[in-house]
């Protein structure tokens, strides 16, 4: 299978592997996860399908994400700031890594972020207890009130979403979830 012409290997790529079609050839723990998915194909299901198309047709009704939209505007955020004060909010001082990886950004950009909250006064950083050498962000004050607000601006997105079920829907949509949570959970390394 070719790479897609947007994505190109390291420099030195072709010189370890003689070729762009020997790289492939290469056993999968040596791939990177990229690599790794563009070597095995499509290997989407029809389930897979229709459960991203539903995803994508929620997402499609502004009206769930309008809260959250003008208090970014309001406060003048970004979204990634507010998903950055989101998660800082529900799980306390968080080393920045750690947060990147939640929000699904970079290291590079969460330092970026993270200096943007801190000079509006909603973060603070210091070190973590346990590795001196681990930068963590949490909430001040202000950012913790902020935080109060993003929370009762989700929660009202989420009342009217479930406003939209009857209650038995409402839960076995609870019961799929905590029973993915659980297998996943199971079958998830210890951290």
């Amino acid at each position: 299978m070719r790479r897609p012409t947007s994505i190109t290997p390291p420099p030195d790529a072709d010189a370890r592997s003689g070729g762009q079609e020997e790289a492939l050839d290469e056993p999968a723990d040596e791939l990177s996860p990229a690599d790794r998915l563009l070597q095995e194909g499509d290997q989407s299901t029809p389930d897979s399908r229709r459960f991203l198309a539903l995803l994508k047709e929620l997402a499609n009704f502004r009206s769930l994400r309008d809260p959250l939209a003008s208090l970014c505007d309001d406060m003048r955020l970004t979204p990634t700031q507010v998903h950055a004060l989101g998660w800082l909010g529900m799980d306390g001082p968080t080393q920045v890594g750690v947060l990147a990886q939640r929000i699904g950004i970079t290291k590079k950009t969460i330092t970026g972020v993270v200096d943007r909250l801190e000079d509006m006064g909603m973060v603070e950083r210091g070190r973590d207890a346990e590795d001196r050498r681990a930068v963590t962000a949490k909430l001040t004050d202000k950012g913790c009130e902020l935080y109060k607000i993003i929370n009762l601006m989700t929660d009202s997105g989420v009342r009217r979403l479930m406003g939209l079920l009857e209650p038995a829907d409402r839960e076995s949509l609870f019961g799929i979830i905590e029973r993915m949570l659980a297998r996943l959970k199971s079958s998830s390394p210890a951290r």
